[in-house]
């Protein structure tokens, strides 16, 4: 009798193509059949082996031991339903020999192993984030900015006009050839911008409530559009994920390690490093030099509002303000304003970033909204 059935990706291990085929789970094996029946396949569960455990969204990929060359893929839904029936000579792994010298031997290259993935492997896997292609990027940002915002978003076409006029004079000075999808979220409380990969850019309202000029959200605007410059999207994503799916790997299918590993869940890997953040400080103010557009916009911005809270928490300047979203991962503003000083370049000639009208349209660009999509 069937337990269950679903489709499935099956190599013969002769042809290069694949066959759609039927997946059924009975008792003792495993049933594959093409829907004409041209292909059949009965896998008992002793002699199947799996090759790669599913780390979504990429299936589980199994192979039976008499014919090694044959390749069964299950998407990530449908594992759960073979991998209670599989016995463990199913699981890739080793059986330990209970000899000592044998034991030692492996807890030393498991060390060793783990002290070259924390040591070594970000560095690596930073350097794998170059050789993803933008077409890859544009998604994985897509699905990062869907997983983590929930909207609404604003929309008013003269505000919305405003803001890509500032996204292209600030790009002028980019080396990389990037089409940026900038939008902003309505939310007043957030004094937060974020970047993820493919030139998504995210500015939520409360940064243009609270700013004083253009230049100040042109300066933040520049900050988050040299995170993407630098690549620090990519290279933060490609090393946190990378060291989980090595533990996974590792250590078997865990819980938490398993999470990290979502696609859902993608935007909580986008952390940047203290280092990052100054570069993108440091190049975002070169972008604006480069557009002609006054660089000492984020160091005034950060001052002010770092004094504001001060004064709402009766003069202690010391501590970090509490409702900074934009600050709560970055280096201490204190820092930042510091470092931006001494870097300013003052020049009389700057022109300006928008115009009172195109401004004021900034502004008030929440006053059409949809849902994010």
């Amino acid at each position: 009798m069937t337990l269950i059935s679903f489709e499935a990706k099956f190599y013969d291990g002769e042809k290069a193509t694949p066959y759609q085929v039927l997946v059924e789970i009975y008792r003792t094996n495993l049933h594959i059949e093409t829907p004409d029946k041209s292909l059949e396949r009965n896998w008992p569960y002793k002699e199947i082996k799996i090759l790669e455990q599913p780390v979504p969204p990429q299936p589980a990929r199994l192979t039976a031991r008499k014919t090694p060359n044959a390749r069964l893929y299950i998407e990530p839904e449908n594992w759960s339903h073979l991998k209670a029936k599989l016995p463990k000579s199913a699981f890739p792994g080793i059986t330990l020999s209970t000899s000592w010298n044998y034991l030692m031997g492996y807890a030393g290259l498991s060390v060793t192993f783990i002290l070259g993935t924390v040591l070594f492997g970000p560095k690596l896997f930073e350097y794998a984030s170059q050789m993803i292609p933008q077409s890859t990027e544009k998604k994985i940002g897509q699905l990062a900015i869907e997983s983590s915002i929930n909207g609404p978003v604003c929309v008013a076409p003269k505000g919305q006009a405003s803001l890509e006029k500032m996204v292209q004079k600030l790009q002028q000075g980019m080396k990389r050839d990037i089409a940026f999808n900038v939008r902003v979220v309505s939310d007043d409380e957030t004094l937060n911008a974020l970047a993820a990969p493919g030139g998504h850019l995210v500015i939520f309202s409360g940064i243009l409530k609270k700013a004083d000029s253009v230049d100040e959200v042109a300066s933040i605007l520049a900050h988050e559009m040299a995170h993407i410059e630098m690549n620090h999207p990519m290279k933060s994503l490609t090393r946190n994920l990378g060291i989980s799916l090595t533990l996974q790997m590792m250590f078997g299918n865990t819980g938490a390690i398993s999470n990290t590993a979502k696609l859902a869940g993608i935007f909580n890997q986008l952390h940047y490093n203290r280092q990052d953040e100054l570069e993108a400080d440091l190049v975002g103010q070169n972008l604006l030099r480069k557009a002609n557009i006054d660089p000492s916009g984020l160091g005034l911005f950060f001052e002010r509002l770092k004094k504001e809270e001060a004064e709402r928490r009766s003069g202690d300047e010391s501590d970090f303000p509490e409702f900074l979203v934009y600050f709560s991962t970055h280096p201490h503003t204190q820092t930042r304003i510091n470092k931006l000083k001494t870097d300013e370049i003052r020049a009389t000639n700057y022109k300006k970033t928008l115009d009172e009208k195109e401004w004021q349209a900034l502004k008030d660009i929440c006053v059409e909204r949809m849902d994010f999509n």
